[in-house]
């Protein structure tokens, strides 16, 4: 479930590997080089959040299992070493703030925009959310602010809509946003030196060098519904319950072939996925295909992966299934999740 092919990078060394937003230019003395660089991030966020976001909404049909969201992308200036450089970074008048706001999402339509500052949700100031309940305490402690914000969102949107308190040039507002019905799924992109994706269950994780890597969102879309589908499929639970090895014996016997048949039915369906959210599947066909000629065989070659002309076989005959079916509402019922149990 993960592709990792190592190569030489470095990024924001006085950062942890957190989202980030920038509003404003460098100056007023930080590095105007630091400052560039978490610009950059911030888009590599607001791409993922967004590819992110339309494909758990376009496939919410085929979910039997669906969570509300607001399409919004947190971020949490305390989450780095050097604090003043990220708040000017980001631009928060506060701590917590919005990085990404997802297009046609409740957040984009309630007109939230990234920069503007969290202060409270309903009534709820966002000092006051406890971050050291038992459901927190596997998140490493500079991520537990923003994930139990996140959780008192959904716990909010559960029960309807949910007002959120900004700030905005000063001025503070506050906002009603309304939930949407999506299948499960939470997205990042991790600051790291691997050219790398993966899935946990829940978490869809891509490196920001591996999406600085991609040419189009139609290719960053083809390997993040790669992953969702991993987690959609729940193939961390199956091969749990098999007691499949992912270590070094992993890549032999049947915990081979079990991880690898699990990384088949994750190709199968992404590109369903992708096509119902509007991508083009066949970027995926033109991403492996590039990748797999400038990078060779590498990891995909071991047992558990097909080499990556075998994958592009698995997209074509997908496609193929595809073109035969009419769409339904202009979407395309997978036949691996629709099936799923």
């Amino acid at each position: 479930m993960e592709i990792m092919i190592r190569i030489w990078f470095s990024l924001l060394a006085l950062t942890l590997a957190a989202p980030l937003s920038a509003q404003q230019e460098p100056g007023n003395g930080f590095d105007s080089g630091t400052i560039l660089a978490l610009k950059n991030l911030q888009l590599l966020d607001q791409r993922m959040n967004s590819i992110g976001y339309k494909l758990v909404d376009a496939n919410a049909p085929y979910c039997e299992q669906k969570t509300a969201r607001t399409g919004l992308l947190l971020n949490d200036v305390a989450q780095y070493a050097d604090q003043e450089t990220a708040s000017f970074a980001l631009g928060f008048s506060g701590s917590v703030g919005i990085t990404a706001v997802a297009p046609d999402s409740p957040t984009d339509r309630a007109n939230l925009l990234p920069g503007d500052t969290l202060l409270a949700i309903n009534t709820m100031a966002i000092e006051d959310i406890a971050v050291d309940g038992p459901e927190l305490a596997k998140e490493p402690p500079p991520y537990r602010r923003v994930a139990a914000i996140n959780r008192t969102i959904e716990r909010a949107l559960a029960e309807g809509n949910v007002d959120l308190t900004i700030s905005r040039g000063g001025i503070n507002q506050t906002i009603p946003v309304a939930a949407t019905l999506t299948c499960p799924g939470q997205f990042q992109i991790r600051v790291s030196a691997d050219r790398s994706a993966s899935a946990d269950g829940k978490l869809v994780s891509v490196s920001s060098r591996l999406a600085e890597y991609f040419l189009a969102d139609d290719e960053f879309a083809a390997v993040v519904a790669h992953e969702l589908a991993h987690n959609l499929l729940k193939h961390r639970d199956r091969l749990d319950a098999q007691q499949v090895n992912r270590g070094f014996f992993g890549q032999f016997g049947e915990s081979a072939s079990r991880i690898k048949a699990a990384e088949i039915e994750a190709d199968r369906l992404s590109v369903w996925l992708m096509a119902n959210a509007g991508y083009d599947p066949q970027a995926a066909i033109r991403f492996w295909t590039r990748y797999g000629k400038e990078h060779g065989k590498g990891i995909f070659s071991a047992s558990t992966h097909y080499r990556w002309k075998k994958r592009v076989e698995l997209f074509e005959e997908e496609l193929a299934k595809m073109a035969k079916i009419e769409p339904v509402d202009g979407k395309f019922p997978p036949p691996l999740l629709t099936k799923a149990d």
